[in-house]
């Protein structure tokens, strides 16, 4: 910390992608108590935005775990979990024995209450914790792309964010771009 060459963006480091990618590991690793640990902890803006992106993770992963949980308890697929063997694996249903009602299509099929009576409150909060978890996911990203190009952007200029130029041995004052 402290050191020479770093550049100081809102009054932090901007780290390395390395602390960027650690702290995303860790956050999504120990899920919420990961994400307190290294959200709290950070000291350059990589390990903010790491421990961010990793709390974005794991909402998307309990949004899928949410998602794939209702879809097991309801028997999906097909299947009917009554007519299985003993080896955890159950028969498929004929896919050629249908009733085929051209009038049921024209209805909706479930009494004309729309497409939208198969999505249950679980499958609302999981599709919710997806989204967010995206959100927070690329805004995580994002501010670390932002603060390194501001700092590749400092470190290029010819007076680095110093106020006075830094002129090499042998050059003059006026030379220097």
């Amino acid at each position: 910390m402290g050191g020479s060459d770093e550049v100081y963006i809102d009054g932090m480091p901007v780290g390395s992608s390395f602390s960027f990618l650690w702290n995303a590991m860790i956050s999504m690793s120990f899920q919420l108590v990961g994400f307190l640990l290294t959200y709290l902890l950070h000291s350059t803006h990589a390990a903010k935005s790491g421990s961010r992106a990793g709390l974005g993770i794991t909402l998307i992963q309990y949004g899928f775990y949410m998602k794939g949980s209702s879809e097991s308890g309801s028997g999906a697929g097909g299947m009917d979990p009554n007519t299985g063997s003993g080896d955890g694996y159950s028969t498929p249903m004929d896919p050629n024995s249908h009733d085929f009602d051209p009038n049921d299509v024209a209805s909706g099929g479930d009494g004309g209450s729309g497409g939208m009576s198969g999505i249950t409150g679980n499958d609302w909060i999981a599709y919710i914790l997806m989204i967010v978890g995206w959100f927070i996911l690329i805004r995580g990203v994002s501010d670390y792309l932002k603060a390194w190009r501001h700092e590749q952007l400092v470190l290029q200029s010819p007076d680095r964010g110093l106020g006075v130029p830094i002129i090499a041995e042998g050059e003059r004052a006026e030379s220097v771009v």
